[in-house]
């Protein structure tokens, strides 16, 4: 029983460093995997507004301030959605037809853009290394599609008093949803990056005994040292490609 013990909490702690790695090389211990998502009309009037918002360990700050250099030069969120409002309607004016959506990308962040039920604008602000696959994405639209055609009326005169304290309560909720949104994306990313693990590690099982009768056939002179250096390099480069590739594998589960 102790032995298991044992067994069970080096595994764990093989587990935990592992995903320390994946956290830290996806920056998800800097920025979260879905930093925020505003909801604006074609004019780019803001109508909502959800951010990441935690109250754990790591304290992550609004959209803007991944926006903005410096604390004195603050982009406001409204600039954000008249931008991309401008940006659809020229892209009306140069014949772009059917314009669904944008993705920008850099190096810290990037920005999905998409044009719902003719009239709304969705920018959601992403972790760089954030891949949202196609049901994360539905499940984004779909939850924003249904708000918006239950208030309707609401999102049409949202200066209204009434209206306002409505979309208030709306993104007092939304922000709520956002966090467990990251929640599950996290807990998702875990569990797949572990996969890619358990994958390669049978894999590799399975491929350096292959590799170093390979050698050993074709280097009949070479010394069992540099043998065994070329076997770990090589295995070391299909572990590479093979980071590669199983996230495309594995980009729909």
């Amino acid at each position: 029983m102790i032995g298991n013990n044992n067994f069970l909490g080096r595994h764990n702690f093989a587990e935990k460093s592992l995903l320390g790695i994946a956290f830290r090389s996806h920056n998800f211990d800097n920025i979260p995997p879905i930093i925020g998502i505003i909801l604006a009309d074609q004019y780019g009037n803001v109508l909502m507004v959800n951010e990441y918002d935690s109250n754990d360990k790591y304290v992550y700050g609004p959209i803007k301030s991944y926006l903005t250099k410096n604390d004195e030069n603050f982009l406001e969120i409204d600039l954000i959605s008249g931008y991309f409002s401008a940006f659809k309607t020229f892209a009306g004016n140069v014949n772009i037809q059917n314009l669904s959506h944008l993705e920008i990308h850099g190096s810290n962040i990037k920005i999905q853009i998409y044009f719902l039920l003719g009239t709304y604008m969705i920018i959601v602000f992403l972790n760089s290394f954030t891949d949202l696959n196609s049901k994360q994405k539905s499940y984004i639209l779909e939850y924003f599609q249904k708000i918006l055609k239950e208030y309707e009326n609401d999102f049409n005169n949202f200066n209204a008093p009434k209206s306002r304290k409505i979309l208030g309560i709306l993104e007092s909720n939304g922000k709520r949803w956002l966090k467990n949104l990251n929640t599950i994306y996290i807990n998702s990313f875990k569990e797949i990056y572990l996969k890619y693990h358990e994958v390669i590690g049978e894999f590799d099982n399975e491929i350096e005994p292959i590799i170093q009768n390979v050698l050993c056939e074709y280097f009949k002179n070479v010394t069992e040292d540099l043998t065994y250096d070329l076997t770990k390099e090589i295995k070391n480069q299909i572990q590479d490609k093979l980071f590669d590739i199983l996230p495309r594998l594995f980009k729909n589960l």
